[in-house]
């Protein structure tokens, strides 16, 4: 009987067993069953409801946050179950104390808040009511605030440590101990992209470094000297003296020259040119669109060039001549925009000017800058104009584009001085040299667009004249301009008169496409010859 009885128990537990895997197998079919059947439904809704009350109401303090959370539906609620089996966020939510989260400085229990602001934010996504009742109550001075510093926290403490040996600049580490997270989190951003800054910082031979690396250098200590007034005074006094300001805000233009340098060298040793067969760069430099550079040779031979550029639409010819050193590049300038110029090119006896050789080129330019005035010419007296271009200082809202323009209002010359140098005013120094100056600084630049140099600032004239007037020597005519007259049609004004005939010998009026002298405007002007010895025939 005994044995019998055995029997029966372990065919029962069997049994159970069985059955108890065909639902645990099945619970899914099971559960779809129960779902199809509205009352069925209801009431395992309601006994889930309950299960998830009870488990909120265990973990949680504040009633108002468990209130919420029981308004979910169901699979919301299993979802905030879920991101609730963080204890560490459980805590978080259930401290008094927020504020002793924002002064931890341990690395790994930064990395274990971290994931609990990751709790937080998934819990905010599940409804607007619960991240209003984050912003609003949980944590009510701001919140995103808060919770990214928490995020950034464990990254801040790293880079505490990282940056006072990446940058090991004297005095710097009690700088740094006084920063915001925020101002560390973007110098170790600056450095991660420099690292010929950091070895730069550490041994301190900027002679080891190309253009473009020291510009590379220069730019990341000014934006990290930018971010603490303390910080950049160390930066300055590590350098001894070398400018990091001017090399970050106008190192870009040299890099961009010395490429150009590069790649015209490259272009003429792969050829044979001759006077016969030059070779010809267009805009050269980038900044002058309406001329080209020309080379040829490879003696040390120094020849006399005669250039004339032949007039179009009743414009004389135009003509200057210049010496050409074999290696230089040789400006070919005042053509006319968007047409195939012709050009006569002669080499002269340095003595007696005798033509020894010609050659005719074409010589094709693109279309102006639309950014550019349009020019009309009301008055022109043949002969009793001063020879010569009419040298605009023009600028718009953040960057300088002068030009110059003939007596027909074709414009014949443009130097791009771009965005690096801002508002400029421009002024013949030396023939076939500018002086370009923007509102601390002074330049030279060739009429081929390259910088020679900087050379300082002069102080400038505290008011700008909005009329102006220069004394013509040569012809004893007087030159007015006006940068602006707010007229119907905005504009300014070029305006000669003799002051033999008693009478206006040109007037130009240059038309401006935007109203308001901040977004366009001519802020000098005068007349200039491009070389001694230019001249219109």
């Amino acid at each position: 009987m005994l044995k019998k009885e055995k029997i029966v128990v372990l065919l029962v537990s069997m049994m159970i067993i069985v059955a108890s895997l065909g639902l645990i197998m099945n619970k899914k079919k099971i559960e779809n069953i129960i779902k199809s059947n509205e009352n069925l439904v209801r009431l395992y809704e309601k006994n889930e409801k309950r299960k998830n009350e009870k488990i909120f109401s265990v973990k949680l303090k504040d009633d108002k946050l468990k209130r919420i959370l029981e308004d979910l539906s169901s699979d919301k609620m299993e979802i905030a179950i879920s991101i609730l089996k963080n204890g560490k966020l459980v805590d978080f939510l259930n401290n008094p104390i927020k504020e002793l989260y924002l002064k931890n400085i341990d690395y790994n229990k930064a990395l274990e808040n971290a994931r609990v602001m990751k709790g937080l934010k998934d819990l905010s996504s599940l409804s607007p009511e619960i991240g209003k009742y984050f912003k609003e109550q949980l944590i009510k001075n701001n919140f995103d605030s808060f919770v990214k510093t928490i995020e950034n926290r464990p990254e801040v403490i790293k880079i505490k440590d990282r940056i006072t040996k990446l940058l090991p600049i004297r005095n710097s580490k009690a700088t740094f101990e006084q920063l915001s997270e925020e101002n560390l989190i973007e110098i170790s951003e600056l450095l991660s992209k420099s690292p010929n800054t950091i070895e730069f910082v550490e041994k301190k031979d900027i002679k080891k470094y190309n253009l473009e690396e020291v510009v590379e250098i220069s730019k990341t200590l000014y934006k990290i000297g930018k971010i603490s007034p303390t910080l950049a005074i160390e930066i300055d006094n590590m350098l001894d003296g070398f400018d990091i300001r001017k090399a970050a805000l106008y190192g870009d233009l040299y890099v961009e020259d010395e490429k150009f340098e590069k790649q015209i060298k490259k272009e003429f040793e792969n050829g044979n040119y001759t006077f016969e067969n030059p070779y010809l760069k267009y805009n050269p430099y980038g900044r002058t669109p309406l001329a080209y550079g020309m080379k040829y040779g490879k003696n040390e031979k120094v020849e006399l060039l005669r250039v004339t550029v032949l007039g179009i639409g009743g414009m004389p010819n135009f003509s200057y001549e210049k010496k050409y050193f074999p290696g230089e590049l040789f400006p070919l300038v005042g053509l006319y925009p968007k047409l195939e110029n012709t050009v006569l090119l002669e080499q002269l006896n340095l003595n007696d000017k005798k033509v020894l050789k010609s050659k005719r080129i074409k010589l094709k330019t693109n279309s102006v800058d639309d950014r550019l005035p349009s020019i009309y010419i009301e008055k022109r007296i043949p002969g009793s104009i001063q020879p010569g271009f009419n040298l605009a200082s023009y600028n718009l809202k953040d960057e300088g584009l002068p030009f110059a323009f003939d007596s027909m209002g074709n414009i014949r010359y443009i130097l791009k001085t771009g965005k690096d140098m801002r508002k400029v005013r421009i002024e013949k120094e030396d023939s076939g040299v500018w002086e370009v100056k923007n509102d601390e600084d002074k330049f030279q630049l060739n009429i081929l667009g390259k910088i020679l140099g900087r050379i300082g600032r002069d102080d400038e004239e505290k008011t700008k004249k909005n009329r102006k007037t220069k004394y013509l020597v040569r012809n004893n005519n007087m030159l007015t301009v006006v940068s602006y007259r707010d007229e119907v049609y905005p504009s300014a004004l070029f305006s000669e008169y003799g002051l033999d005939s008693k009478d206006e010998v040109f007037k130009a009026i240059i038309f401006y496409d935007k109203d308001g002298v901040d977004e366009n405007i001519i802020e000098d002007g005068e007349r200039v010859v491009l070389y001694e010895g230019d001249s219109e025939n």
